[in-house]
């Protein structure tokens, strides 16, 4: 039984994690420093959510037509232009005004919007700033762009390193390492490459923790080297009860009790589903309810400990600390001085000369905190009754989260509380699940990979896990032999990806690494599958299960459910750079019933006179306008067919009705963003296009 460390607040708990976290990480920087992914912000998207993001992309311009930071006096009052839209620089762009005469009761100064066009024929009107003000606010200017420029040629350097080592990695002119491919693999899926790291260092910490914390062999469910169910998450509950599970047992506390670390077993029968905790002098049998909650009789008696006082800690002052460096010059010998205190050289009229200088530096004083002292206390607690409703983060979910900051990731979303899983789990076939906190990869073979997120239902007949793939939905049930089952021996499409650089917004690209295995038991193991699966051809929303599903209630062609007889394959015209995947690759392809100014119209979306409606969508969601969600809801409405391009840019969209559709279609070529948009008349059966420069639509 261990007692676990008492933290007054999260601020001292992540200073004492931060240090720990640190040493593990000392040794992995290698690693992470060669791969660069954790640099890096990898955003997966809807299909549609992509095609639109996609025409952003793009060099942005600096020049501009209004002085920034200086001082106009307009009917008397005093402007500061502090700020305007530099990818937009129409008159219906926006520019934020100071107001310096104004002040609001909060302290700070009034802030207004004003468009580009009003400022243009306002400001010709007001006193104008004095030449120095022009010409200070022009340096200072001059100094952040050189700044920024010297920024951009440092992370453009940095990006071509990292895009020059995925291509020696895709071409096989360099073999991966064992940590550079499993990284790879977990950055492919669709996890955040924060929490692909995070969860890396955080394997290392624990390993390190597990090599001194004692182990129970009855405890295996609860073993972070084993796959299988696991709990997570805080509930607590009336008479101070707190469970908070941890990946090597839980903390138990109820009435005046401390933290107490326990092992527990997690048992998963059909319709009963139990959590045994190693209490004494009774084990603590709980029923983890379908509802989420947590019962169990009472009164109980509980043996832990409480805090019985402090000990330890201290201060020492600050000092001074004073340093003498001797330096020896080589000098020439005066012959009119009979001693210059020389060391002279042989036979010479030079000789070495040695004098001494004195630093004091000061040196702080240490603090070190008291560490509290337990005793030993049984006590009563009543019944338990604990939900995850209101309760506080876990020390595990703290950590996790200060892993994935120190490497400056987003969060991602919170373990949802209850069973989870962990490990991994394989089948003869290639085909693979590995669970982590948040979700589960669904792979095939050693590369292909695809994550989604999972739920663990317990209660019913037989326990399953049921995983939250869009197009091809997967439920696993657990076997009496620890084993899960797919409930089905069919292939298996798993819509895999490889890394191929990053586009002009430093987010990883890909391309599509589809490949298809047969469903089998799926056993623990402790690796994913070397080998296995066979490559499928790229289709749009249609895998192994649930085509019917994927086609939008009959909205959207599938390749399964073809809406007509009318196919259209794009070709890509565009060639290649060498060593560079083609530019089309794995682009998604749309065809819609409208042209998009048209979709975008129905949908109540107006579009500002002489603005491209592509570059005003991406701007929109670029700057999360709320009407980001309503673009890309009419643009999901307004497809019939849609397809992802395979590496060489290629692919065939299923079949629709005969008649004019509209293309979608995205891309950067030689770092310009490019959009395809055309009105194509199909017929029934094949019908073809080529997408080249000359057919495209510049958006600069």
């Amino acid at each position: 039984m261990l007692t676990s460390s008492v933290y007054p607040d999260e601020a001292a708990f992540r200073a004492e994690t931060r240090h720990s976290l640190e040493e593990v990480q000392k040794p992995r920087q290698k690693f992470c420093s060669r791969y660069g992914g954790a640099e890096v912000k990898t955003k997966p998207t809807p299909l549609a959510l992509a095609a639109i993001l996609g025409l952003l992309s793009g060099p942005a311009t600096t020049a501009q037509d209004v002085q920034k930071n200086v001082v106009y006096v307009c009917n008397g009052e005093r402007l500061v232009i502090d700020s305007c839209n530099m990818r937009d620089l129409s008159d219906t762009s926006t520019c934020m005004v100071g107001h310096p005469d104004t002040i609001l009761p909060n302290g700070l100064m009034k802030y207004t919007t004003e468009t580009r066009g009003a400022l243009k024929k306002l400001l010709p009107s007001c006193k104008q700033p004095t030449a120095d003000q022009v010409a200070r606010a022009k340096a200072f200017e001059k100094k952040q762009n050189d700044l920024y420029e010297a920024n951009v040629k440092k992370a453009n350097e940095e990006n071509d390193a990292i895009e020059a080592r995925a291509q020696q990695v895709m071409t096989g002119k360099k073999p991966q390492t064992p940590d550079e491919r499993t990284m790879a693999r977990c950055i492919s899926s669709g996890r955040l490459p924060a929490s692909c790291t995070g969860n890396a260092l955080l394997g290392a910490f624990s390993q390190m923790l597990t090599s001194v914390l004692p182990t129970d062999p009855n405890q295996a469910a609860t073993s972070g080297d084993l796959a299988g169910p696991k709990m997570a998450g805080v509930f607590q509950g009336a008479g101070n009860w707190r469970l908070e599970f941890l990946d090597q047992g839980v903390l138990v506390n109820c009435s005046v009790l401390a933290p107490d670390q326990h092992f527990y077993k997690l048992d998963l029968k059909a319709g009963h589903s139990t959590i045994t905790i190693d209490t004494t002098p009774r084990p603590l049998v709980l029923t983890l309810k379908s509802d989420g909650t947590i019962a169990g009789p009472g009164p109980v008696i509980i043996d832990g400990v409480i805090v019985s006082g402090s000990s330890g800690g201290g201060s020492t002052p600050g000092h001074m600390e004073t340093t003498t460096t001797a330096q020896e010059h080589t000098v020439s010998r005066d012959p009119g001085v009979s001693d210059q205190n020389l060391s002279l050289h042989p036979n010479t009229l030079t000789g070495t000369e040695t004098t001494y200088s004195t630093t004091s530096t000061y040196v702080p004083g240490t603090t070190t905190a008291p560490h509290a002292n337990f005793a030993p206390k049984r006590v009563s607690c009543p019944a338990l009754n604990l939900s995850s409703k209101g309760a506080s983060v876990g020390a595990e979910t703290m950590q996790t989260d200060l892993l994935k900051t120190m490497f400056g990731g987003d969060k991602g979303p919170p373990t949802p509380p209850g069973i989870r899983m962990h490990g991994i789990y394989a089948a003869p076939t290639g085909f693979s699940v590995q669970f982590f906190p948040e979700s589960v990869i669904l792979g095939c073979g050693p590369d292909a990979a695809r994550a989604y997120p999972y739920a663990v239902v317990a209660g019913g007949p037989k326990t399953s896990i049921q995983i939250g793939a869009p197009d091809h939905p997967l439920t696993l049930y657990f076997n009496p032999d620890g084993s899960l089952d797919p409930g089905g021996s069919g292939p298996y499409q798993v819509h895999g990806r490889i890394i191929t650089g990053q586009d002009n917004n430093d987010n990883m690209t890909f391309a599509p690494l589809e490949q298809t295995c047969n469903l089998g038991p799926l056993t623990p193991s402790k690796s994913i599958p070397s080998t296995g699966g066979t490559a499928t051809t790229i289709t749009a929303g249609v895998g192994a299960r649930g085509a019917g599903a994927a086609n939008g209630a009959g909205t959207i062609s599938t390749v399964a459910a073809p809406l007509g007889n009318a196919t259209l394959s794009v070709v890509s015209g565009l060639p290649a750079q060498p060593g560079t995947p083609n530019p089309l690759a794995g682009r998604p392809y749309l065809l819609l019933r409208d042209s998009y100014a048209n979709t975008l119209a129905k949908a109540g979306v107006t579009v500002p006179a002489g603005v491209s409606p592509y570059k005003y969508v991406a701007t929109s969601c670029a700057n999360r306008s709320p009407d980001c969600q309503r673009m890309m809801d009419a643009v999901k409405a307004a497809a019939i067919s849609a397809i992802r391009a395979d590496a060489n840019g290629a692919g065939t969209l299923p079949g629709v009705p005969p008649g004019t559709y509209y293309l979608m279609i995205s891309t950067i070529y030689n770092k310009k963003p490019l959009v395809w948009g055309q009105a194509l008349q199909l017929k029934a059966g094949p019908n073809s296009v080529t997408l080249d420069q000359q057919s495209a639509t510049p958006l600069d």
